[in-house]
């Protein structure tokens, strides 16, 4: 028996319908496929770029919406500027994207377009906005020689680098040298958000707080890095900061200022506080305005104040009296006033 019309028009239409769903699935799995590492989510700050560059799912604002990827490699539609990117980004930490990209016209294949990317194209770095610092990779204290971008060093007086109360903080006190123009006694605070390597080179981005920085464009730089092998008696660095928030052309001995960094003597604790006052976790104020909490080794001590920030670090280098009631000793002290150190 033959099926009537109804059940074919039924079946044609049932077909249909599951084929359109079907359709519909592949297309939202390939959306959905296409997006930025939950990782990269956030704010970010490009030098050049007015507002901070927003990363969410497939959105990469002031660029348009990610269509595909591959790897390192994504395909971005800008339906303003009705045109196709292929940006190949680069984690260098998480609190670092760097990116190169190109441009065309017309959708072209993934990997056509990613190939106009010549060698040397421009190279873009993006910093996250609310980074967490990270622990500062030079451990001061060091002294330091230093060029600004031309053939005269300032050494006399040498300047010095000291460690803050907080490890991802460090303190560059330049001095100013009578015999070389256009040098100055400035006091700069760097707070360290990234490091990456790249063959015997290092790399550190840091946000700089001093007088002269007003905003973005003013605090972030980029440093490059590396044992200087001509000092073999002391440990020391040859260091280069970027003109920029960029880290474009930037090597160790390329920059707008180029540092020789010899380390120096740095206090060690040598002596420990008793254990009736180590045996508990923390020691407050009656006010609570004040805590005390001890370092490794229980070799220094460091005071917080009410909002829990680090005031001041003392390290115990020598114990001149002690008693089962009462402890006397000589310490090394790093004190913070407002911004400065001590």
């Amino acid at each position: 028996m033959r099926p009537s019309v109804v059940q074919c028009t039924r079946l044609h239409f049932s077909l249909f319908r599951h084929l359109g769903l079907l359709l519909i699935s592949l297309v939202a799995v390939t959306q959905a496929a296409c997006r930025f590492p939950e990782a990269w989510t956030g704010h970010w700050f490009q030098s050049g770029v007015r507002q901070f560059i927003v990363i969410e799912k497939e959105l990469l604002s002031f660029k348009g919406s990610c269509v595909e990827a591959e790897g390192d490699k994504f395909l971005i539609e800008d339906k303003k500027e009705n045109v196709y990117r292929c940006m190949v980004i680069h984690e260098k930490h998480a609190n670092v994207l760097q990116y190169k990209e190109a441009f065309s016209d017309n959708r072209e294949n993934l990997d056509a377009l990613c190939a106009h990317i010549s060698g040397d194209a421009l190279l873009f770095s993006m910093f996250r906005v609310d980074a967490t610092p990270v622990s500062c990779p030079l451990k001061g204290p060091f002294q330091f020689t230093y060029y600004r971008g031309d053939n005269r060093e300032c050494k006399n007086p040498p300047s010095s680098v000291d460690m803050c109360t907080e490890d991802w903080r460090l303190l560059l006190r330049f001095q100013a040298c009578p015999d070389v123009l256009g040098s100055e006694s400035t006091v700069e605070e760097l707070v360290c958000l990234a490091t990456w390597k790249e063959g015997s080179v290092r790399y550190l981005i840091g946000k700089l707080e001093h007088k002269m920085a007003t905003n973005a464009e003013d605090k972030y730089r980029c440093f490059a890095y590396e044992k200087n092998k001509d000092m073999v008696d002391h440990i020391g660095f040859q260091l280069a900061q970027s003109g920029d928030a960029t880290c474009n052309g930037l090597s160790t001995i390329e920059g707008s200022r180029t540092l020789k960094l010899t380390k120096g003597v740095h206090p060690m604790g040598v002596c420990s506080f008793p254990a009736w006052m180590t045996n508990a976790l923390a020691w407050h104020t009656l006010d609570w305005h004040k805590t005390y909490t001890f370092g490794p080794k229980n070799t220094s001590i460091k005071v917080h104040n009410a909002s829990d920030i680090p005031e001041m670090k003392a390290l115990c280098y020598n114990v001149t009296s002690s008693t089962e009631r009462s402890f006397t000793l000589l310490a090394h002290v790093t004190k913070e006033i407002g911004r400065a150190h001590v």
